[in-house]
């Protein structure tokens, strides 16, 4: 076999992988006689300003992985330079990675998800309780060798307990496998990684990814949203397949399975038939309850007829006095409401002609008293129009309609177009508190900068920037709590 050179005590054969950070290379020790794997980076193809924050993480992977000793995590040989490219020399595995046989969307035998789940969970429990929490677990970080064994790779992003090499609140990650703490930059501890296996554990039940789309989509769906039941894509599964992926994709980290050894026990439990801790009754058995009360007494079937009769009439009672109710209305208001406009207007008109007749009593003078008498005759005349008036008026109902006051209703609108409209809230997050906002000039926002929210109240809020991604910017209003009047209020930088 041709050598490529050599690094070190190691002699390259052949390239075997290339990634984003560096080149694989199969290497042989020439002191201990033995295969391996050679990571070199590739300090070319990053920015000066980025290669120190990239080194470090390629000296972190040695770091983290090389204090662990498990069958199902990758094993580090030695860390050392070469003309200035750091390199890993790690265990050379056959294989492939995860994700290969994910690719065409087929799902996983469950016996299989199963079998990988257990030494997935094994090797997290053991990273876990020696204080290392890898933060970036996906498929293609899980290598899956030749005999059906795994093993987890890649520990550039990993968080070591007892030590600063990251910081608290970095944004790091694949965005599909990511938990809502990696998203918002709050500090991750386990129980993040316990997320990202619920994850892939769902992409081999079903053969589809819980969260999909554009960065920023999947950002809102794992913050928002709860994805389709397994049981939903895949109807082979139970019901307790679903419960336990709910738990282990739960929003808040305390909602969530607590720790790697939970989760594989719990697997266990599914894959056996056997309840989960904390699970309500089953559908299907509270089903079979119910059948069994409806026709098991036929005892008391005479008893219940009676009340099944008097609902049935309630009911059928309320049913016709709504229906009386509504179509009666309708043509009553209109008829009252202008016929007691008539009778004010007459009642109105009628002082006019009194004097008309007191003049013509006047008249009459000779005959005082029948002028009383003459007066309800004339009242008696009175009385008759109206009921004819009703009835004329009645065809009226059409006015109502005519009657548009409300269209002037675009006057409140005016107020907002008057606002200068450079940014939006477009979402609220009430789980974590935020404001989603689509802000101006994002690319020139940074953490802890104030936007001002203007309110269709008049009012104008501070918020504090909390986290950024793309076009969105996640952001706490100062000194108050969201509220639903803040959705869709204008943002600007003063």
């Amino acid at each position: 076999m041709t050598a490529l050179g050599t690094i070190g005590k190691y002699e390259l054969r052949r390239q075997i992988g290339r990634g984003a950070m560096g080149v694989v290379y199969e290497g042989f020790d020439t002191v201990i006689e033995r295969r391996v794997a050679l990571k070199l980076l590739r300090t070319d193809v990053f920015a000066a300003e980025l290669l120190p924050d990239v080194r470090a993480r390629f000296k972190r992977e040695a770091h983290s992985a090389g204090r662990l000793s498990h069958p199902s995590i990758v094993t580090i040989f030695d860390y050392g330079e070469h003309d200035g490219n750091p390199y890993i020399v790690m265990d050379l595995m056959e294989g492939e990675e995860l994700s290969r046989s994910m690719e065409s969307g087929a799902r996983m035998a469950l016996p299989q998800v199963v079998r990988f789940m257990e030494q997935l969970l094994s090797a997290l429990t053991y990273a876990h309780e020696a204080g290392v929490v890898h933060r970036d677990l996906k498929p293609s970080n899980v290598f899956v060798l030749r005999d059906g064994t795994i093993k987890i790779v890649d520990f550039g992003l990993a968080r070591i307990e007892t030590s600063q090499l990251t910081e608290t609140g970095a944004v790091l990650g694949t965005p599909a496998y990511m938990s809502p703490e990696q998203f918002l930059g709050l500090p991750v501890d386990a129980r993040s990684d316990l997320f990202s296996v619920g994850v892939i554990c769902y992409q081999m039940l079903t053969g589809d990814r819980p969260f999909t789309g554009s960065p920023t989509t999947i950002m809102q769906k794992v913050l928002r949203q709860d994805p389709v039941e397994p049981s939903v894509l895949n109807p082979t599964l139970s019901a307790a397949w679903d419960d336990l992926i709910k738990r282990a994709l739960a929003k808040k980290p305390d909602d969530r399975l607590q720790s790697a050894r939970q989760f594989a026990e719990y697997v266990r439990l599914v894959f056996e038939g056997k309840p989960l801790p904390g699970a309500g009754p089953r559908a299907d058995a509270t089903v079979v309850i119910d059948a069994t009360v409806r026709m098991a007494p036929p005892r008391s079937g005479r008893s219940k007829l009676p009340l099944i009769a008097l609902g049935s009439a309630a009911v059928a009672a309320v049913m016709v006095g709504a229906a009386a109710w509504f179509y009666r209305p309708a043509p009553p208001p209109v008829a009252v409401s202008k016929p007691v406009a008539e009778p004010a207007k007459v009642a109105e008109e009628t002082p006019k002609p009194k004097p008309v007749e007191k003049k013509a009593v006047k008249v009459e003078k000779p005959a005082p008293k029948p002028v009383p008498k003459k007066a309800p005759v004339a009242e008696a005349r009175i009385e008759p129009p109206p009921p004819p008036a009703l009835a004329k008026v009645e065809p009226a109902p059409p006015k109502p309609a005519a009657a548009t006051p409300p269209p002037p209703k675009p006057a409140p609108a005016q107020p907002v177009a008057q606002l200068p409209v450079r940014g939006k809230v477009v979402s609220l997050d009430r789980n974590w508190g935020f404001l989603v906002v689509e802000p101006p000039q994002p690319a020139a926002l940074k953490i802890g900068d104030r936007l001002y929210a203007h309110l269709a109240d008049g009012r104008r809020v501070a918020l504090v920037v909390r986290r950024i991604s793309g076009n969105l910017v996640s952001a706490v209003p100062e000194g108050q709590k969201i509220s639903d009047d803040m959705l869709g209020a204008s943002v600007s930088l003063q």
